[in-house]
């Protein structure tokens, strides 16, 4: 297991972030918002944590919302980075404080393929790890970005249990595993909600 030094964030808040940066010139957001219960959110899409936005996008198909803040700038982007439990973007916490159940999506880089599984609802992090360990995709706890602050965007649905998934970079650069690998997620999500489940062929 790897561990990461903390990352100083350039803006502490989305306040201070919107008064520096200029939207859709340095950052955008997308949003899909179908009253589901259950929202999919990449806070670092875009090129601040690259393929995030996808992978969130992909689980969240046509059934749950997503959301989607992206880093849009030439060079840079990790300036936009907001950690976790200080993100407070209000269309994110409109969409997110309304929906029961949050699952974040997040980049790590790690050169094995691994998904790192974190947050407080337990039980779909439990079906998540399954079903990816049920196609051979390794699986691990990271006790320092473990996503159990209680203010993490990934707890602030209205359960006050989210799941926060860190995909490494090795996954993410590989289409093939990447897509198997989101199709798995899908799964035990649709399990976890009643909802009907994917194929998993790719």
């Amino acid at each position: 297991m790897q561990f990461y030094p903390k990352i100083m964030d350039t803006y502490s808040d989305f306040k201070t972030l919107a008064a520096h940066e200029t939207l859709k010139l340095d950052y955008r957001i997308r949003v899909q918002n179908l009253k589901s219960n259950i929202t999919i959110a990449a806070i670092h899409g875009g090129s601040i944590e690259p393929k995030t936005s996808s992978i969130a996008e992909f689980i969240a198909g046509a059934t749950y919302n997503y959301y989607c803040f992206e880093g849009i700038k030439e060079r840079n982007n990790s300036d936009l980075h907001i950690t976790s439990h200080r993100f407070d973007e209000p269309t994110a916490l409109d969409l997110i404080t309304s929906s029961e159940i949050v699952i974040t999506v997040h980049a790590c880089s790690e050169r094995q393929p691994i998904v790192y599984i974190g947050g407080l609802c337990r039980g779909l992090a439990s079906l998540i790890q399954d079903s990816l360990a049920s196609l051979s995709i390794e699986t691990g706890y990271r006790i320092k970005f473990s996503g159990t602050h209680p203010h993490n965007i990934c707890n602030r649905g209205t359960r006050k249990q989210g799941v926060q998934l860190e995909f490494s970079r090795c996954l993410r650069d590989n289409p093939e595993s990447l897509v198997t690998a989101s199709k798995a997620i899908r799964i035990a999500l649709d399990s976890f909600s009643g909802q009907s489940t994917l194929d998993l062929s790719v």
